[in-house]
């Protein structure tokens, strides 16, 4: 706990890890130096075998240990936290200085129960800058006009909307978002930002979508949504967007268009992997 922090209204803040070592120094760095005291910092790892857990006892957080997705992983943090809010944060995320404050003064002053915060996305290697050029783009072609999507909540509002679907590895987030629309519960946004990671390496960021891909077929049957047409519709402005950019770095950008194949066929190769499976 912040000194301090008793006179605030408790944030919690809940970050899901798995051999997170190479961000969450920089991750917790920027937790710890928040304009707002939050109160709580919960660790829920998947057994790490690197040095995660040291970087956490470093910073003081609290850690829990459990077998877990990051959809089991926010649950298990929700039940152990104390805080009236909850914002949660990826290993690979950065908060700028004044996103808890923020959040915390917009829900409180606006009666809201949930906060979208911008995303920016960054990369430190050729391939995580073609990476996070694309995100980038996708944000602010498709999401609203970069508004980004909810990370900040009154706690006792996930509980009742029945919090993260642990089924899903992909769109967990999103998927929790339109229940909680569906209860009327209100939101806001905010102007601080979270500067997302890209991985480095190419191997890992196709990992990621093959595992993506496998789990959107479970997301299309727990849902009911067909989630194709909306992934072809919003890659295909996504990457007019990109082009639009291509005199920023034409470099990124073809490195950008390259990786989009990859991304598709790792994709599809996870769909391909889940049909087989349930057949």
């Amino acid at each position: 706990m912040i000194e301090g922090s008793s006179k605030k209204t408790k944030v919690s803040i809940i970050i899901p890890t798995y051999n997170s070592e190479k961000t969450l120094f920089e991750c917790l760095k920027s937790v710890y130096s928040q304009s707002y005291p939050f109160y709580e910092v919960i660790i829920v790892d998947n057994y790490s075998t690197d040095g995660t857990l040291d970087i956490a006892k470093k910073f003081g957080a609290k850690i829990i240990q459990a077998k877990s997705n990051p959809a089991t992983a926010r649950n298990i943090g929700i039940a152990n936290s104390i805080g009236k809010y909850v914002l949660f944060l990826d290993a690979d995320q950065i908060l700028s200085p004044s996103v808890t404050k923020e959040c915390v003064e917009k829900c409180e002053k606006e009666e809201a129960n949930m906060a979208k915060i911008p995303e920016v996305f960054i990369g430190k290697s050729f391939w995580s800058q073609c990476s996070a050029l694309w995100k980038n783009c996708y944000q602010t072609s498709v999401k609203d006009k970069f508004q980004g999507e909810p990370r900040f909540f009154v706690k006792n509002r996930v509980i009742q909307a029945g919090m993260f679907n642990e089924i899903l590895l992909w769109a967990e987030d999103y998927e929790l978002y339109n229940r909680m629309k569906k209860f009327r519960f209100k939101e806001t946004q905010c102007k601080s930002v979270i500067f997302h990671i890209e991985p480095n390496s190419v191997k890992k960021i196709l990992l990621k979508l093959f595992r993506y891909g496998k789990s959107m077929p479970h997301y299309s049957k727990s849902t009911r949504q067909k989630f194709f047409p909306w992934i072809v519709k919003n890659s295909v402005l996504t990457f007019m967007n990109v082009l639009a950019k291509r005199s920023t770095n034409p470099l990124v950008t073809i490195g950008c268009i390259v990786l989009l194949f990859l991304k598709v066929n790792a994709i599809m190769l996870g769909l391909l992997k889940t049909y087989l499976t349930l057949k």
